[in-house]
């Protein structure tokens, strides 16, 4: 007897049922994805071969009584291929858009349910500007940011949000991305102009700050550097700050961290690296690179809940 195909590819053991609900919707998502598709395909082949035959069968058609014919099956086949086509981008464009939607709400679900998060809910349309982005001054010269997912919450009382953002500069002739990864953003209680900047190491992959000019590098050891030019940015840094910034671990996914607290706002960019930033369709959904997360965001709203007393 063979067992259900859906059988086979869920065999993976999820850590969560929120999980298991994102491999659930990527499977049928895909499963019609790629039906449409290569139907798409059989309707483009059957237009190329009737205007193909057209071609042969012109000047027999032509020496006859229907000689308008050729250029009636041409455009009938031309406006069936594009119309097919216009309506599988359309359904698969609403269809993709409701799989994004159930993605991150299963990530909240998961990632924000530990004790402490509450009132989390996403956002319509999930997005931030580009004024929003560059808000951080953490980077250089940005001149396009793109954002999903956009999610608002509270860790004990403290209000917080969270988003998947990338911000590109213009480099020569193409766009170069500056940040890749997830900005969490809060109030603070530091409310001086002057940034206090918190650089946590990473690995290659690391995308530094690029916005440091003129800025003190006041501290820097194997894992960390912090910049300001506010000489009593210690006052920012408690104890209870540093000790929170020890638990934040830099690894293959979580590729660096950099955190800017000034005139009452704080923001934690979080760069992270394609297992966690690429949306499953093809590949099985792996929940490695989302267990991490679930244990970066949970010290990441601890420590901007320390910067918010």
């Amino acid at each position: 007897m063979k067992k259900d195909k859906k059988q086979v590819q869920n065999k993976r053991k999820y850590a969560d049922a929120a999980l298991q609900k994102i491999e659930d919707a990527r499977l049928e998502f895909y499963g019609k994805y790629k039906f449409h598709n290569n139907l798409k395909l059989v309707v483009t082949v059957i237009c190329f071969m009737a205007i193909l035959l057209v071609i042969f069968l012109k000047e027999a058609i032509a020496n006859g009584t229907f000689q308008g014919l050729p250029l009636i099956i041409a455009i009938l086949a031309l406006a069936v291929a594009y119309g097919y086509s216009v309506y599988v981008k359309r359904k698969f464009n609403n269809k993709m858009k409701t799989y994004f939607e159930l993605y991150f709400k299963s990530i909240n679900d998961y990632a924000l349910s530990s004790k402490g998060f509450k009132d989390v809910e996403l956002q319509k349309p999930g997005k931030i500007t580009l004024d929003e982005f560059k808000e951080c001054q953490l980077y250089k010269d940005v001149c396009e940011a793109g954002s999903r997912g956009l999610t608002t919450f509270k860790y004990n009382k403290v209000e917080m949000s969270v988003v998947d953002c990338a911000g590109n500069i213009k480099d020569a002739k193409r766009m170069r991305p500056v940040f890749v990864g997830k900005m969490v953003r809060a109030k603070a209680s530091y409310k001086g102009e002057k940034p206090v900047i918190i650089y946590l190491k990473g690995n290659d992959r690391a995308l530094p700050p690029t916005n440091l000019e003129g800025i003190k590098k006041q501290e820097e050891d194997k894992k960390m550097i912090v910049y300001s030019n506010n000489e009593d940015y210690k006052k920012v840094l408690t104890t209870k700050v540093r000790k929170t910034l020890e638990e934040i671990k830099t690894e293959k996914v979580l590729v660096d961290v950099a955190v800017s607290i000034y005139k009452g706002k704080a923001f934690a960019m979080l760069g992270y690296d394609d297992p966690l930033m690429v949306l499953p369709l093809q590949n099985e959904f792996d929940d490695a690179p989302t267990i991490k997360y679930k244990k970066d965001i949970e010290v990441v709203a601890k420590l901007l809940e320390a910067l918010n007393k």
